[in-house]
């Protein structure tokens, strides 16, 4: 098993940048204009992905041309996902320059990645350093400035599952259930609900306290080898729930947390309040999408062998039913979506 370690966290101003290495620069077109004449980078080639399937990534990165030295991802989540895939597979070092903190992505060594249907987590390596410059972040909208939080949150529910599957002997040798780490993830999770109103707030105290509680997570991923203190039911639900493209996986992830909270017996309310509290739009997903994810769940468990979860034996459509009717995101969705099939 091998322990990856976090990023080099640097904090300084962009226009501080002096880079000499010929660069790949992965971005996105409205992202550059702003902060090009910020940033001094000896741009050789630059991409600006607008999907992530895996072959997508893989010929951005084997066509990288010789003379690159090193790739800078600057952006929110797709951004640094391709440009994690770009740096793996040329075997380039990577610099991450997060315009929010948007997804625990920035720090993680995993990247999500699309084949056909299944969006995966794909093992590349943390990027060689993250950048943080406090204007951009601070700048960044509401909805994505502190959205990672629900990151940390997931917490709540994936402990939920881990344990149950515990109960159930359906966990492995390798991800048997740690106490210790339990009591740890817990924590991590408490703090960031208490947090929410300074994140939404967008005071730059608490958006550093969740920068240390999503590496705190992320590590701790890292050091159990596997994702079960963070990574449940709820990630499930944001891998099979239909949204419009302008919806991002960390926001299908709240939808997902609050579900679970619910199908596990607990009160969704205080999720949902710190939540919308930390700016995390819930909103977006349409009645008649929740529910064909929420009743479609325990097939794709067992469809793609998935770790075990409560969602694994929720075959029950009155149960489901009664989650979703707890979870408040059917009488959430917006727009008309309750009427749009």
């Amino acid at each position: 098993m091998n322990v990856w370690p976090l990023p080099r966290i640097t904090f300084r101003e962009l226009s501080t940048i002096r880079e000499s290495r010929r660069t790949a620069l992965i971005t996105e077109p409205a992202v550059w204009a702003t902060l090009k004449g910020h940033v001094e980078l000896p741009v050789g080639i630059q991409a600006e992905p607008n999907r992530r399937d895996r072959d997508f990534f893989e010929s951005l990165g084997e066509t990288l041309p010789a003379s690159i030295e090193v790739v800078y991802g600057i952006g929110g989540e797709l951004v640094i996902d391709a440009a994690k895939m770009v740096s793996y597979w040329s075997k380039k070092p990577l610099v991450v320059i997060p315009t929010a903190f948007s997804s625990d992505t920035i720090f993680s060594p995993m990247a999500e990645v699309r084949e056909g249907k299944i969006v995966k987590d794909t093992v590349t390596g943390p990027a060689e350093e993250v950048i943080i410059d406090w204007d951009v972040i601070g700048e960044a909208p509401l909805a994505t400035r502190g959205a990672m939080i629900v990151d940390v949150m997931s917490i709540m529910t994936a402990l939920l599952d881990w344990r149950y599957a515990a109960q159930k002997n359906h966990t492995t040798p390798e991800t048997r259930l740690v106490p210790w780490a339990v009591s740890v993830a817990a924590g991590l999770a408490a703090q960031a609900i208490k947090i929410a109103p300074a994140v939404g707030s967008g005071a730059i105290d608490a958006l550093r306290t969740l920068l240390d509680l999503t590496c705190l997570t992320v590590q701790l991923n890292n050091q159990l080898g596997h994702d079960r203190v963070s990574h449940g039911t709820e990630h499930i639900f944001a891998q099979i729930v239909k949204a419009d493209p302008d919806v991002t996986h960390t926001e299908r992830v709240a939808a997902g947390i609050l579900y679970a909270a619910a199908l596990n017996g607990q009160d969704s309310t205080p999720l949902r309040t710190a939540l919308e509290a930390a700016g995390v739009r819930l909103d977006l997903l349409r009645e008649s999408d929740i529910r064909a994810a929420a009743t479609g769940l325990a097939d794709y468990v067992r469809e793609h062998d998935l770790p075990y979860s409560f969602a694994a034996e929720q075959t029950d459509n009155q149960a489901v039913n009664a989650a979703l009717a707890k979870s408040t995101l059917l009488t959430a969705t917006v727009k008309g979506a309750n009427s749009q099939g």
